[in-house]
């Protein structure tokens, strides 16, 4: 991203450079300045280093550039690079935060301890473990230190590779941030400018919250059982004393993708089993189908023992337009089996499967559990079904 200096009523655009072009150095330049500024840049400002050139494994010549703890106890690999592409740097974090993901509280003590000395700042590994515990946002810091590893990756610029390596680890729950650094002269002066490219500022929430809702589905789906062929009915709008006396369940109403909310209602067989929730209030009963949807204008029930239009026969009219198919109330006829007489009765407790979906043909484990309870609260579930 280009910098410009105002000048004489209009811009000067600053002439950009290199690390390389300027003699500045990975270890000797960048690492120190990054060290002693890191609370001043998006994306590291809740960090305490407390290692450089960490190795304490093995391997002595892998060596993470900078070790860092943030405010929840997470330790940070934090990597520099040289150059305009980042190359491989993204894969050697990754490494790095696995082999350091086991460090304890005491190791990471005598690690601080060690680099402040290093700096000709030294303190005891007891004060060493006090400060990194009292950095620490939690009443509970030692059992929160080292959760989880996150990653920062400090480079001039990321190849197109890196990058969808960087977003692919991102969207695999890898907490991983990308800044890119710009060089700048300014006369006999250099300009470092750090921008957050991954997140990217302003959007790290929304970004985080996309992230977890891709977890939460991945853990769904990963945890799926085989349908047991009953189905869930969400059912709400009418009033249940509508519903329990003339046998039906029923969904409408304009969308901008058409009949979003009637369309599930098709996909119910008859002779299905079905399970009636009403979201946030819970399961109301157990039911058969009895018969296809049927739209609003010439569904029929039986009152008092004459078959009649519904709209004759109650004081509750269509809802939504009934001249827009898309729009209009579908009934599906039932045969209540169990069901509560009240919607105040409905059966819910913690744990229980529940959707906003019309009709679901239920995948869950909590399905399985939920069908169990559902049998004991509705006893007579296969009567006759």
């Amino acid at each position: 991203m280009p910098i410009f200096e105002e000048k004489a009523g209009g811009l000067a655009k600053l002439d950009q450079t290199t690390l390389g072009a300027e003699q500045l150095w990975e270890r000797r330049d960048l690492q120190a300045y990054l060290r002693l500024h890191l609370h001043e840049i998006d994306g590291t400002k809740d960090l305490l280093v407390i290692a450089e050139e960490f190795a304490d494994w093995a391997d002595s010549k892998r060596r993470i550039d900078l070790l860092a703890v943030d405010r929840k106890g997470n330790l940070v690999v934090i990597e520099l690079k040289r150059g305009s592409t980042g190359e491989h740097m993204e894969l050697q974090a990754v490494r790095y935060a696995a082999m350091v993901s086991t460090l304890t509280l005491d190791q990471a003590a005598q690690a601080y301890a060690r680099f402040r000395s290093t700096i000709g700042d030294p303190i005891a590994v007891e004060a060493a473990r006090e400060q990194i515990v009292e950095h620490i946002d939690d009443d509970q810091a030692e059992e929160e230190f080292g959760r989880d590893v996150r990653i920062v990756l400090v480079s001039e610029d990321f190849s197109l590779e890196v990058t969808s390596a960087i977003m692919w680890l991102s969207a695999k729950g890898v907490d991983i941030t990308a800044i890119r650094l710009a060089v700048h002269k300014l006369e006999d002066r250099i300009l470092l400018d750090f921008l957050q490219v991954i997140p990217f500022k302003g959007a790290e929430d929304y970004q985080v919250r996309v992230r977890n809702k891709e977890q939460s589905e991945q853990e769904i789906r990963r945890n799926k059982v085989a349908w047991n062929g009953e189905w869930y009915v969400a059912y709400g709008g009418r009033p249940w004393d509508e519903a329990r006396r003339y046998g039906f369940v029923s969904a409408g109403g304009q969308s901008p993708t058409g009949r979003i909310y009637s369309r599930g209602l098709f996909r119910l067989p008859i002779g299905a089993r079905i399970w009636v929730h009403a979201p946030g209030t819970g399961y109301l009963g157990v039911a058969e189908v009895a018969g296809p949807p049927v739209a609003y204008a010439e569904f029929k029930v039986n009152a008092d023992g004459v078959s009649r239009l519904f709209a004759d026969a109650t004081q509750h009219h269509e809802r939504w337009h009934h001249d827009n198919p898309d729009a209009t109330e579908y009934f599906v006829a039932v045969r209540w089996i169990d069901n509560v007489a009240v919607e105040a009765d409905a059966f819910n407790e913690t744990g229980l499967f529940g959707n906003q979906n019309i009709v679901v043909q239920p995948q869950d484990p909590k399905w399985l559990h939920t069908i169990d309870r559902l049998k004991q609260r509705f006893p007579s579930w296969e009567s006759g079904a």
